[in-house]
């Protein structure tokens, strides 16, 4: 959903409990024009309910290339990160991020526990567009055994064909109160056990 600049107060509550009640998750966040970001409530590595933001990159993509951004949203420890059994993100922790540019195409991910080939997700098929940054979440709990993956899909960063190939990884932005977002893409995931949440937008003073 697209959003005026200004300060916004973001409560979430479990299912039938708001939006009078106390609120499982809150959070002050600032909102600047112009960003893209992705507001998520999951569970730390400890299983503890949390609420982070991640912005998106949506800057133009090499030629012939797809973007893949992995996020780190469950309770679990570090992992690996594999496409088609080659390990593309290695030491990926809670609630971190990496991403970099690779041939666009179908591709097989997983995840497996970080230096080992013990499998916690997948595999799962990815179709990575050209001009596309395909952003996977590993979410969930290990102790409930129901880890998953999730994905979202940002789309119209093509470049001229005589783009050249480039590539980065790197974590998530800041996690704190008060974090820049922009256009939010609210409840692309939430891994708070079974329990369902209502989300409540309050525009503060400004």
């Amino acid at each position: 959903m697209k959003l005026d600049a200004g300060s916004y107060d973001i409560k979430l509550f479990k299912d039938g409990e708001g939006p009078d009640g106390t609120p499982a998750l809150e959070k002050t966040v600032e909102v600047p024009a112009g960003a893209n970001a992705t507001l998520v409530a999951h569970l730390t590595a400890d299983g503890e309910p949390a609420l982070d933001a991640f912005v998106n990159d949506t800057s133009k993509v090499p030629a012939g290339q797809a973007r893949l951004t992995v996020r780190h949203v469950a309770a679990a420890p570090a992992v690996d990160v594999r496409a088609d059994g080659t390990p593309v993100f290695k030491g990926l922790e809670n609630p971190k991020e990496a991403k970099g540019e690779i041939p666009a195409g179908t591709v097989s991910a997983d995840v497996v526990l970080a230096g080992t080939g013990t499998v916690a997700i997948g595999p799962a098929e990815l179709n990575l567009a050209e001009g596309s940054n395909t952003v996977v979440y590993a979410w969930g709990s290990a102790q409930d055994k129901n880890l998953a993956l999730k994905t979202q899909t940002l789309t119209g960063m093509h470049s001229a064909p005589s783009g050249v190939p480039a590539g980065e990884s790197g974590q998530a932005a800041a996690h704190n109160e008060g974090l820049p977002l922009g256009a939010l893409s609210l409840g692309a995931v939430s891994a708070l056990a079974a329990a369902g949440l209502l989300l409540r937008l309050r525009a503060s003073a400004r």
